[in-house]
């Protein structure tokens, strides 16, 4: 059987005609010339693309384009469609791959679900350490380091952690279930050292010492009438 390339090539250089000329009459590039008379339609970007170039070149070369066109038919028509279909296929996988990837199934939400929950345990189980592990919290908002005061009692206000144990100068507080306490304490004149020590229930301290003056108000002689 004839083969299409064969027939162009063997009509062209019957007529004495390089790919350059045959350029030049259809401006056709010289690698879609080749293609053509070596049967390599891979350069083609689909059927209708070989099939328009082909027919103009049979005419330049004065071919019969509806037997040139018949015996092209048979000879790669089929080879394109098969080739269309196989790319076809490619895409068609392709996008079901990325349509799955894409799809909450029950597995993935399970999955989700388990996730959270083993990351929320073990932030609990961290947080716990944490808490437990390290010194316990003392805040002691009243009195104020190196204050100065007047009056011989200090209101002491302060918050801790509710389960942990308090002691002033070695004098146990009691704390409100909040962990938050108040007292009022005596002062000496002059310079007053209040040590603030908090011991968790794991035995952790934390130690504070703030230094308070009291200065009396000094009431002159009551002069006689």
């Amino acid at each position: 059987m004839k083969r299409v390339g064969n027939i162009l090539k063997t009509r062209r250089e019957e007529k004495g005609y390089t790919i350059q000329d045959v350029n030049k009459f259809v401006k056709i590039h010289p690698k879609y010339i080749l293609a053509l008379e070596s049967g390599d339609y891979s350069l083609f970007s689909d059927i209708v693309h070989a099939k328009g170039f082909l027919k103009n070149y049979a005419q330049v070369l004065d071919l019969n384009v509806d037997e040139v066109l018949a015996f092209w038919r048979r000879e790669y028509e089929a080879e394109f469609e098969k080739k269309q279909q196989v790319s076809e296929k490619k895409r068609f996988v392709l996008s079901d791959v990325n349509t799955k990837e894409f799809i909450i199934s029950p597995k993935l939400i399970f999955s989700t679900f388990i996730f959270l929950l083993v990351t929320a345990f073990f932030g609990y189980i961290y947080y716990q350490y944490s808490t437990y592990s390290g010194a316990p919290r003392l805040d002691i908002f009243s009195p104020q380091d190196n204050l100065v005061v007047s009056s011989s009692t200090l209101d002491i206000i302060g918050r801790t952690e509710r389960d942990a144990a308090l002691l002033i100068n070695n004098q146990l507080i009691v704390l409100n279930p909040d962990g938050s306490f108040t007292t009022t304490l005596s002062l000496n004149p002059g310079i007053n050292s209040l040590t603030f020590s908090v011991t968790s229930s794991i035995g952790k301290k934390t130690e504070i010492v703030k230094t308070v003056i009291y200065r009396p108000v000094e009431v002159g002689p009551v002069e006689a009438n």
